[in-house]
């Protein structure tokens, strides 16, 4: 029996093979139509355009951040002093007939609180300054008589209990006048603008005011009267 193969069959199977291998590479081979290769480049573009974003973004916060600090920076530190005083260490010994303007008062006490409070704290003084204005607590007998700060919302706030000849003390005219009422007869006790030297116990300070217990107040025009 003859085992051969026919001829024909060799170059049969190599077409066979070579048709095989352009189907196999055709599969491999995607077309991409046009409008979704230009869809794939505008979204690459964009891409990189919210990049560019982002790092403009981070660059804009890192600014923002570093002027925040140095506004914080700013607020931490002391404010220039706008009534300038000598360092309570360079001042003399207190002596008890020393007078001290108001203004310089409340200076020391926002300039260096603890070594105004050591000096000032619980000691006599007499103090001097333009009347500002009055208080008067209700259903209190005590007034208290303000005199002027360093600025328009710092005060040495004098309080006073009214001798017992008194039968009340009231704040007249529009609130620039006090008067202590003795019966019918009001006796004026002294008027917003007047320079005056008051003399109590210093309390310390609070709130950026400075507390008097006040016990005498003397017209400063009649003081060496």
């Amino acid at each position: 029996m003859d085992t051969r193969l026919p001829r024909f069959i060799g170059p049969v199977c190599c077409a066979l093979l070579l048709s095989f291998a352009r189907h196999t590479h055709a599969q491999d081979t995607v077309t991409v139509p046009k409008s979704r290769l230009e869809e794939l480049e505008r979204k690459e573009r964009e891409l990189e355009r919210l990049k560019g974003d982002v790092s403009k973004t981070n660059a804009e916060n890192a600014e923002l951040r570093e002027k925040l600090h140095q506004m914080q920076t700013n607020q931490v530190a002391a404010p220039p002093a706008s009534h300038p005083v000598p360092a309570v260490a360079t001042l003399p010994p207190l002596q008890p007939g020393d007078v001290i303007d108001s203004k310089d008062l409340v200076a020391y006490y926002r300039q260096e609180p603890a070594a105004a409070e050591q000096r000032f704290g619980n000691q006599r003084l007499t103090i001097t300054g333009e009347i500002a204005g009055f208080e008067k607590p209700l259903l209190k007998r005590n007034y208290r008589v303000l005199l002027p700060g360093t600025e328009a919302t710092t005060k040495v706030i004098c309080d006073f209990y009214p001798p017992d000849k008194f039968n009340a003390v009231m704040i007249a005219n529009h609130g620039t006048e006090l008067v202590g009422v003795i019966g019918e007869t009001r006796v004026p006790l002294a008027k917003v603008g007047e320079h005056v030297l008051i003399k109590g116990s210093c309390k310390g300070a609070r709130e950026s005011n400075v507390l008097i217990s006040a016990g005498e107040l003397t017209r400063a025009t009649t003081a060496g009267k």
